[in-house]
């Protein structure tokens, strides 16, 4: 019997022990997401954007200058159109509408993989 009580002790020591480390990782993730954000918008907000340029940049519209600029090394840019990889696969396909239903799944699976 002594046995087994002492093997039931070292048990719940050890699941002390990873409760404790899992609150610390716990601890430790949420302080690595909070810098990840701070590190982000520190890069949004040096690119001194306006907020009508960072929400067309958003939601697909139009490269500001500042930005496209940065991506080619050109100092006076011309606006460029954002495209997502569905927009670009729709634009090479002779008619978009002979498309099945298993293309338009597929594509819509692969532009959800890739946002996020």
């Amino acid at each position: 019997m002594k046995k087994l009580e002492r093997i039931a002790r070292q048990e719940q020591k050890a699941r002390e022990k990873i409760a404790a480390m899992q609150a610390i990782l716990k601890q430790i993730d949420g302080q690595r997401t909070e810098q990840e954000n701070l590190q982000i918008v520190r890069q949004i907000r040096a690119l001194n954007l306006s907020r009508e340029e960072l929400y067309t940049f958003m939601s697909g519209g139009e490269l500001p200058p500042v930005l496209l600029g940065a991506i080619t090394g050109d100092t006076n840019p011309e606006p460029e159109q954002i495209h997502s990889r569905r927009e670009k696969k729709r634009k090479n396909q002779p008619d978009s509408t002979d498309q099945t239903e298993g293309e338009t799944a597929q594509l819509e699976s692969e532009d959800m993989n890739h946002e996020g």
